[in-house]
């Protein structure tokens, strides 16, 4: 999906955009926003070099929250799983296999946290500035996203 955003600051090849609700947000939830607001603020990779104060065309990758889910969730357990069967299988006491379970989940929580750091660094947090407006009124911009929009309803973007 393109939406239009507003860049409030950039930092290397890190933009931070401003983006505003639009009818199409309603199905996509990539950018989060939160019920009442009507923006939100999103870091996405800079590929078109925008600056400070630019509107901007952003794109947004399809949503992968079964993923994250997986990732955040189920790899911390699938850790203190592991802790607890190295724990019986070595048949030692209870108390070392509780420690082994709290050492997993530790360890799945570090990964989770490293996963997160190495994606978010590699893909731009799942978002990137793909074109530089004119200005922020462009007329041919806005008929273009709502072209695009229109063309995305009913699909899973």
């Amino acid at each position: 999906m393109k939406e239009r955003a507003y860049v409030v600051k950039t930092a290397g090849k890190i933009a931070v955009l401003q983006i505003e609700k639009s009818p199409a947000c309603e199905g996509c939830k990539v950018c989060a926003f939160k019920a009442g607001k009507s923006r939100v603020k999103v870091k996405a990779l800079n590929t078109a070099g925008a600056q400070k104060g630019d509107t901007v065309i952003v794109r947004a990758e399809k949503d992968n929250r079964t993923l994250a889910s997986f990732v955040a969730y189920i790899l911390p357990v699938l850790f203190a799983g592991a802790g607890v069967l190295v724990g019986a299988l070595c048949k030692w006491e209870e108390l070392y296999i509780v420690l082994l379970c709290l050492g997993g989940l530790a360890l799945g929580f570090a990964a989770v946290f490293g996963i997160d750091r190495l994606l978010a660094r590699s893909r731009g947090f799942g978002m990137e500035v793909i074109e530089v407006c004119g200005c922020a009124g462009s007329e041919q911009t806005d008929r273009n996203i709502n072209d695009h929009s229109e063309e995305q309803n009913g699909k899973d973007v």
